[in-house]
């Protein structure tokens, strides 16, 4: 519980990680599997539950790491073909009236950043964090050439969590599995769309970040040897 509100964090691990090319969710950081450090990490101090989603084929194995060997106090749930249908699944196995969405790939996130997205999420809505880019994004149209450029002042990187509302999630979810709506680049976006939400925007970090390809995991390494070494 946070400010007298019950927390429900979905940890989204039904993916099938094609661009890294292996199972990345499997790789391991200081001999942890980044599935089992980003799951422990959701596991907060202020986060009364906690639903993985998995896919079908991982289910087992997920199980096996998450429950039986780390003894997490998690709920598996199968997820669906895209990422909105898993957490629309993991949605249902919920029961906060604040739901934290997070990727199950981005395991550095802190307690303290859990509770800003909550703390956002119950004064505005619909909360997330990010951190202000640092470099100029261009606008490139469907035949290769720039079409303008983004406003650097005005840009930032999202990260996860992002946290909402209960019925804002609810409203989002539904509409877009009533629209087959598969083109979600994340939960603010759906929330944006179909409950006319904008969502608070607040400062991330910079070693929150999300492992999608092999350069990535690279510097995740890189973060977890700091890590290692503050701890010493």
């Amino acid at each position: 519980m946070r400010n007298g509100h019950r927390i429900s964090a979905i940890v989204t691990c039904a993916g099938r990680g094609t661009r890294f090319g292996s199972n990345k969710l499997l790789v391991t950081l200081g001999g942890v599997t980044v599935l089992e450090k980003t799951v422990r990490a959701m596991c907060a101090p202020d986060v009364d539950e906690v639903i993985v989603t998995v896919s079908a084929d991982h289910e087992e194995e997920y199980r096996r790491i998450l429950v039986d060997e780390a003894h997490l106090p998690v709920t598996l749930v199968v997820g669906g073909e895209e990422r909105h249908i898993s957490a629309h699944r993991g949605l249902a196995a919920t029961s906060g009236d604040i739901v934290l969405v997070h990727d199950g790939v981005r395991p550095f996130v802190t307690a303290d950043l859990i509770d800003t997205v909550i703390d956002g999420a119950i004064e505005h809505g619909a909360a997330m964090i990010g951190m202000p880019s640092t470099v100029q994004v261009k606008l490139v149209n469907d035949q290769g050439f720039i079409d303008g450029s983004l406003d650097r002042a005005h840009s930032w990187l999202g990260q996860t969590p992002q946290g909402f509302r209960r019925e804002y999630l609810e409203q989002a979810y539904d509409g877009a599995l009533r629209d087959g709506y598969a083109r979600v680049s994340d939960d603010a976006d759906l929330v944006h769309e179909y409950c006319g939400l904008a969502a608070r925007i607040l400062p991330g970090h910079v070693n929150n970040i999300k492992i999608t390809t092999p350069q990535d995991l690279g510097t995740a390494r890189l973060i977890e040897e700091g890590r290692a070494d503050q701890d010493a």
